[in-house]
């Protein structure tokens, strides 16, 4: 398989962004997410050969899923299928490497993809869209100028560890709720379950009417609260590490690593 043959995708990102402005107001219910490796993993196990039960295992971990709590595993899996699903816009891999890497998973993308029927009456868009969104290191400028005008003059709820109150105020937003998740990988003490994600869920609830959009950065617990959010008549984007930058971190990722080098 070469490099430019998992998927056929016709809207660009800039395509997106516009229809991504039409919705915000227009206040249309909207969930625009990724799927990657790490969902990937935890969707296709047990369905897909590729995927072998070390990789399950360290995902789990990852997600702070314990191993033995079978019925959060079942219910997390679940989730994030209705969350692909129902999304409005559905980030794929347009390519095997992306800024020359790549994974062992993203080779059978387009098999998970299938599996599920995401690819049927979906719009597909590319998963890297969220690097639209990506700060400029030498100011307080978004590198495109649409992903800038959505997040600009909004009353936003935010899902991440950063702080980026300064940053959205440059910008004449205002934070109107933030939650987080505990980190990636965050020991024994920190597992998410039911209850804790629950929580969170209620919480999104109580602010949905209050605020223009939600701007997310959760991993995989991003798709499950973008799909939440839409559900509740909200507009959810999952942005990933592109927050870290608005903080100043650049360091999360490889690609982000090559925007300062």
């Amino acid at each position: 398989m070469n490099n430019k043959d998992l998927y056929n995708i016709s809207i660009t990102n800039n395509q997106l962004l516009l229809k991504i402005i039409n919705r915000v107001n227009n206040k249309v219910p909207t969930s625009v997410i990724r799927k990657g490796d790490g969902e990937n993993i935890i969707i296709a196990y047990g369905i897909h050969k590729g995927i072998k039960l070390k990789k399950y295992v360290k995902k789990l971990r990852h997600f702070n899923i314990r191993y033995y709590d079978i019925k959060f595993q079942k219910y997390f899996r679940s989730e994030l299928i209705n969350s692909f699903s129902n999304a409005d816009f559905l980030g794929v891999p347009l390519q095997i490497y992306y800024h020359g890497y790549s994974s062992s998973v993203r080779k059978f993308d387009f098999e998970i993809t299938s599996h599920y029927s995401f690819n049927k009456n979906k719009r597909l868009i590319d998963s890297h869209f969220h690097l639209e969104f990506v700060k400029n290191p030498k100011d307080k400028n978004l590198v495109n100028p649409l992903a800038q005008k959505i997040i600009s003059n909004k009353k936003i709820g935010v899902i991440s560890h950063f702080n980026i109150e300064n940053f959205l105020h440059h910008h004449n937003s205002k934070i109107i709720e933030q939650f987080s998740i505990p980190k990636r990988d965050a020991g024994l003490f920190n597992k998410m379950n039911y209850k804790k994600l629950n929580t969170i869920l209620k919480q999104i609830n109580n602010m949905n009417n209050v605020v223009d959009l939600w701007l997310v950065a959760a991993g995989a617990y991003a798709k499950i609260f973008c799909n939440h959010i839409k559900n509740n008549n909200g507009i959810g984007i999952d942005l990933g590490s592109a927050i870290d930058t608005w903080a100043g971190e650049y360091h999360s990722r490889k690609y982000l690593k090559k925007i300062i080098d």
